[in-house]
């Protein structure tokens, strides 16, 4: 079974959902429902990183996602928290936060001594690399093409992992997200292209985790989808992930993606 990260945006502009968890109680709530509805980590957002998101200050992204730290930590909750600032992401460790998603792979500007001490208190915990064409929230204007786009996010990883791993972080603490969608390119090709080559990004980075809830590149193929009709779409390939055995997977459905992973196992040769 795949270990699936329910995604929990306390943001105003996050892409599908922005402004709907602002306030810490119904923040707490969705919190509570992606839980129930068969969550493994709850992956909490307090800056968006959509292609039309506005930065906000680290002190506001910390007030907006401490009160759902401070919540679910004492209470064994797996809280993996979405952020690229150092200063963030120090204080989420220091909270109780055991993974830390950073869509720049770690390449965001500003001093990362603490990850040494971190892991050495925390031997548990876990680090996401994600490849972006750009350092922090998407942009549009990539230069990836299908063609080239799984060597230049292999190359990233390797760079990334080598980097980590010289902060004293064990390489089996590091998760390796591909990024897709604008975070690849406004080509949906692009995106499709990664799809097609899990199989030898896997191969080289077996703990690969994949998000593609809602992601404009599959509203694009079908029309300009709008975001609120893409969960069928989604779903769909979703379902090409558990075919790979992607070990992680990211969204904001989980329990269409629980009830479709059940009937996905059963109706399988067990031969």
């Amino acid at each position: 079974m795949a270990e699936i990260f329910g995604i929990l945006n306390i943001t105003t502009d996050s892409f599908s959902d922005g402004g709907k968890f602002l306030n810490p109680d119904d923040a707490i709530n969705q919190g509570i429902k992606l839980l129930q509805e068969g969550a493994d980590w709850l992956d909490v957002s307090g800056q968006s990183s959509n292609i039309d998101a506005t930065l906000v200050s680290e002190a506001e992204e910390w007030k907006r996602v401490e009160p759902v730290i401070h919540y679910f930590v004492p209470k064994g909750v797996r809280i993996s928290l979405d952020s690229f600032r150092p200063e963030v992401q120090k204080k989420g460790i220091e909270a109780g936060v055991r993974c830390i998603n950073d869509i720049t792979g770690f390449t965001y500007e500003g001093e990362r001594s603490f990850l040494k001490p971190a892991i050495e208190k925390h031997p548990d915990l876990k680090f996401i690399i994600m490849h972006s064409h750009n350092k922090n929230i998407a942009k549009y204007k990539s230069d990836l093409t299908p063609e080239k786009v799984v060597r230049k996010i292999q190359t990233f990883f390797r760079d990334r992992r080598s980097d980590l791993i010289s902060f004293g972080i064990p390489e089996p603490s590091l998760y390796y997200d591909p990024g897709m969608g604008f975070f690849l390119s406004d080509d949906p090709m692009v995106s499709f292209q990664v799809l097609q080559e899990l199989e030898i990004l896997k191969l080289e980075f077996p703990q690969l985790m994949v998000g593609v809830s809602r992601k404009s590149f599959l509203g694009n193929v079908l029309g300009n989808l709008p975001i609120a009709d893409r969960e069928f779409a989604t779903l769909a390939c979703e379902l090409h992930l558990l075919r790979y055995k992607i070990p992680f997977i990211r969204t904001h459905n989980v329990l269409k993606l629980r009830q479709a992973e059940k009937i996905w196992n059963l109706c399988q040769d067990r031969e």
